[in-house]
């Protein structure tokens, strides 16, 4: 039976109606008559990704086993099938968790103890004693406390009167808390596992639930000598986290010197993931964790807190945690020995680095937030008046817009345009023909005003004209955030060279930061956008962000983190509103606080990524000028000078004979600007930045040949063909046939260079990784086999090597599909290679930096209450009392810096007291006897 409507007259739009209508009446009775059989059939047809998916199955399964019904009448959509599903899953998982946690409890074994009376904290503690007293005559342990103990910096540390106590046990730990917040949150119940007696327990104090549980300040006060005691090394999964949360719970912890999750990326850091679970689901049998099962914490209690469950189930969870911590922590330890010195680097360095690295991250800065305030005032206008004066430079006005539209969006504008204009002729059409069937009805019927109020519409709201400026795509302004605005103004309006590649080989017409700060240095054109760029980073990024990021000490922080390399970077973080935080903590109101704790989400921008405010303009440095010691002290700081030349000489010496490089420096020279005078063949007065600077923009104006000579290292260590040599040194100033005789007379003048270059890419290209001086490898999975490949397509074509001067042409030879994969192939050994040799040398020094951190935080941080603000790159900086700012201070610091550990040249260093960060003075400028810098005693 067919369903028909009766239309009037020969009105196009009631006609398109009127099918509509036909159309949905059909879809509704199909709906109607529709299975649900069938409608499972049809739906199964749709799109869906992989979580759809098994949401759809889900529904559909239940629903034929009759477990699950329709959510609402009418047509069953796809969307309601996968609520359906969402529903089934979700109630299928908590199911089987419940299932989970019985099992859990059931199988709770004999050797876990779960803590909830005072009354039994005694006799935990005597177990942990116990455990101490055997691990005395144990083989393993006296092994592992060796490699605790026997370390470089612990030898030097001696030396100037520092101990670091000797280890005597080493036991697992971990914490149950509040949240994830490690300045807000709590813990609510500890575990710990003794390898030994093999035996685990868990203390609970912070359960929200009815259920016994210990005192909070008993249950702290008896593990508080313990956890403050740094003989007793802890380990934990993570052990950052932990010792923050100890730090919140009010305690002083020491020895907190293992970490699980660090080691594992000493061991191989392209693991898939690096939780606990999947780590020891991994390496189960190895480890000897075969009798536990990979419950994770989700699958028991879903995406919530553990403190809204009862302390049985979570001791349990707990305990299997700190047992499979050990039984992975020992096997790791095991391995470590085993293959390539891995324990070097992990024992000499990283074990020290969890409690500096917390002790820098919880320290922060004083903002002087009232010259921020005033740097806002007056960069604010300013800001203003670039944007203005961007406009006006680049005429961004409507005939920019025009053209740029067009440019970017003109084939979707000229589509609207054609679309609107039959629209048009279409509502002209339909205003006519309303116009002459009034004329004919009847001014008493109904369809009469109808026509008449169709006819007003018509008139009084026609469509927009068919022109480009009215189309959705046209562009009304300028966007200076806008990856395409500023591509079209760079490239399209001011032809400025792509020079992209030079930066980005996979890249081209690029806006990046690194892109323009090239283009800036080199491009006159681009003032104006240099300026405004300049001033919208400083004010959105610093200006008006830091005073709103600080923490709960109203402090600013930043995050570190480490680049492949091992050098510090930073970041800011998320973390819960302020407000919530209270230092009042008791056992009458810490389960309520617990309870606002559990129930705050962790969204609060805070800190800053302190690295990228700029350090070399004028605007930058007053930026870092509001950062202030605390009140009673002056900002002490250092950096290693030249660190990454003096290793490269450093191993040129050791590993190579050539000790050239090395004597230079001790003879105190700057090599750069002696290797830049051979090299170049010029005075050596001409190569330094000094005279570059003084010439700069006068006709005696010379090239920048010390940057140049930089980039020739970089270029030979990272084995660049001379073409790109020449690329990144074209822009200091250096013709073709300058940078050619430089770039050819490299290997006479430093063969020890080239030689350290090629043996370690011949080492990548035998084993896979290349390691600093300390032993810390970085992987690089593939490059063996694609090195490979690489080489039998050379040999194809007849290429000798990857700087053959013929490599592009002697490509031509393969076919097509090869000439591709030879392309890739190069690109992806380059990118391994350049990775290879600057972890050799960058790592290197960023492992000396490292030592030089462990002995701020030992004698100028334990041993003396300094406070340490800060490490980025080569630098450190700490914040020195006033009372203890003599001569000595400097010198400390001097010899931390030069003197912890030595290479085959001395290190250098610039030291410098700080009244606030940026306004600096040298050792000889400051007077001590009144605190202050000379010039302003004089």
């Amino acid at each position: 039976m067919q369903l028909r409507l009766k239309l009037s007259g020969n009105d196009n739009e009631k006609e398109s109606t009127a099918k509509q209508r036909v159309k949905q009446a059909n879809e509704r009775k199909a709906a109607a008559n529709e299975s649900m059989q069938d409608a499972w059939q049809r739906l199964s047809q749709s799109s869906f990704n992989d979580k759809e998916r098994r949401e759809f199955e889900a529904a559909r399964s239940a629903y034929s086993s009759g477990a699950a019904g329709r959510l609402s009448t009418g047509k069953f959509t796809k969307k309601e099938a996968l609520q359906i599903g969402r529903q089934v899953l979700e109630e299928r998982e908590r199911e089987l968790r419940q299932q989970r946690i019985a099992t859990t409890l059931e199988t709770k074994p004999d050797n876990y103890f779960v803590i909830t009376d005072d009354n039994d904290l005694p006799k935990m503690m005597d177990r942990l004693a116990e455990e101490v007293k055997l691990q005395q005559n144990d083989a393993w342990f006296q092994r592992a406390f060796e490699l605790f103990n026997d370390t470089l910096i612990r030898k030097k540390l001696l030396d100037r009167g520092v101990e670091i106590p000797l280890v005597q046990s080493f036991t697992e730990w971990d914490t149950e808390t509040s949240g994830t917040d490690t300045r807000i949150d709590m813990s609510g119940g500890y575990s710990f596992w003794l390898p030994l007696l093999n035996e685990g327990y868990y203390v609970a104090y912070g359960h929200l639930t009815d259920d016994k549980q210990c005192t909070r300040s008993a249950a702290l006060d008896i593990v508080r000598v313990f956890i403050e005691d740094a003989k007793h090394a802890k380990a934990f999964h993570n052990t950052t986290f932990d010792y923050a949360m100890f730090l919140n719970d009010g305690l002083q912890p020491r020895g907190f010197r293992y970490d699980s999750m660090d080691a594992a990326q000493i061991m191989n850091e392209h693991e898939k993931s690096f939780g606990l679970k999947p780590l020891v689901t991994k390496y189960k049998e190895p480890i000897g964790a075969s009798h536990l099962d990979d419950f994770t914490f989700e699958d028991l209690f879903g995406n919530g807190s553990p403190m809204v469950y009862s302390p049985e189930i979570v001791g349990i969870y707990a305990i299997k945690d700190v047992e499979k911590g050990w039984l992975y922590t020992k096997w790791q330890i095991d391995m470590m020995q085993r293959y390539d010195d891995l324990h070097y680097p992990y024992f000499q360095i990283r074990q020290y680095l969890y409690e500096v690295n917390t002790t820098i991250e919880r320290t922060g800065f004083v903002i002087d937030t009232d010259e921020m305030k005033s740097l806002e005032r007056e960069y604010e206008p300013k800001l203003q008046q670039a944007i203005k004066d961007l406009h006006e430079a680049y005429k961004i006005d409507d005939e920019f817009l025009y053209n740029m539209s067009m440019h970017l969006k003109g084939d979707k504008i000229r589509e609207w345009c054609d679309s609107r204009r039959k629209q048009i002729d279409k509502q002209a059409e339909m205003l006519r023909s309303c116009e002459e069937e009034l004329r004919k009805s009847n001014p008493a019927t109904k369809k009469y005003q109808q026509l008449k109020q169709r006819i007003y519409k018509y008139k009084t709201e026609p469509l927009a004209p068919a022109i480009p400026q009215n189309a959705p795509d046209y562009l009304h302004e300028f966007n200076l955030g806008s990856d395409q605005h500023l591509q079209y103004l760079i490239y399209d309006v001011l032809k400025i060279e792509d020079k992209t590649k030079i930066i980005d080989k996979k890249r081209q017409r690029a806006t990046s930061k690194d892109v323009l700060e090239l283009y800036f240095r080199d491009e006159p054109a681009l003032k104006p956008l240099e300026e405004y760029s300049k001033l919208s980073t400083l004010l959105g990024t610093f200006i008006k962000k830091i005073p709103n990021a600080f923490d709960i000490d109203g402090r600013l922080h930043t995050q570190l983190q480490t680049v492949s390399t091992g050098r510090y970077s930073s970041k800011g973080y998320t973390g819960k509103d302020n407000t919530l935080y209270r230092s009042d903590i008791n056992d009458d109101n810490f389960l309520d606080y617990m309870k606002a704790l559990v129930a705050a989400e962790k969204k609060t921008k805070k800190g800053t990524n302190v690295q990228n405010i700029p350090s070399r303009t004028e605007e930058g440095q007053r930026v870092r000028m509001t950062f202030k010691p605390p009140t009673g002290h002056k900002f002490i700081g250092s950096d290693l000078s030249s660190i990454e030349p003096r290793i490269q000489a450093h191993r040129m010496a050791t590993e190579f004979g050539d000790e050239i490089f090395a004597e230079m420096y001790r003879k105190g020279l700057d090599p750069y600007v002696e290797f830049a005078s051979i090299l170049f063949n010029v005075p050596t007065e001409v190569c330094t930045e000094k005279y570059y600077k003084s010439v700069k923009g006068t006709p005696q104006q010379v090239p920048a040949y010390r940057k140049a000579m930089k980039q020739m290292f970089l270029a030979i260590g990272y084995g660049q063909a001379f073409d790109m040599f020449y690329k990144g040194v074209i822009p200091f100033g250096i013709d073709e046939e300058q940078a050619l005789v430089a770039y050819k007379k490299f290997d006479e003048i430093l063969p020890g260079f080239k030689g350290m270059v090629e043996a370690t890419f011949a080492h990548l290209r035998k084993y896979g990784w290349t390691a600093t001086i300390f032993k810390q490898k970085r992987r690089f999975p593939g490059y063996v086999e694609k090195y490979k490949r690489l080489c039998q397509l050379m040999r194809k074509c007849g290429i000798a090597d990857k700087n053959d001067p013929q490599l592009g042409k002697k490509t031509n030879r393969l076919n097509r599909d090869d000439r591709s994969e030879f392309w890739e192939l190069m690109r992806f050994t380059g990118g391994c290679e350049r990775a290879a040799f600057n972890h050799t040398i960058q790592g290197s020094g960023a492992n000396i930096l490292q030592l030089c951190m462990i002995r701020v935080y030992y004698e100028c941080v334990l041993g003396k209450c300094w406070e340490f603000a800060l490490t980025l790159h080569d630098e450190l900086k700490a914040a020195i009392p006033n009372d203890q700012l003599t001569e000595e201070a400097p010198q400390l610091f001097d010899d931390i810096m030069t003197n912890t550990f030595h290479l085959v040249l001395p290190l250098d260093c610039d030291t410098v007291i700080e009244t606030e960060w940026m306004a600096e003075y040298s050792a000889s400028e400051w007077d001590y006897k009144n605190n202050k810098p000379k010039e302003e005693t004089k």
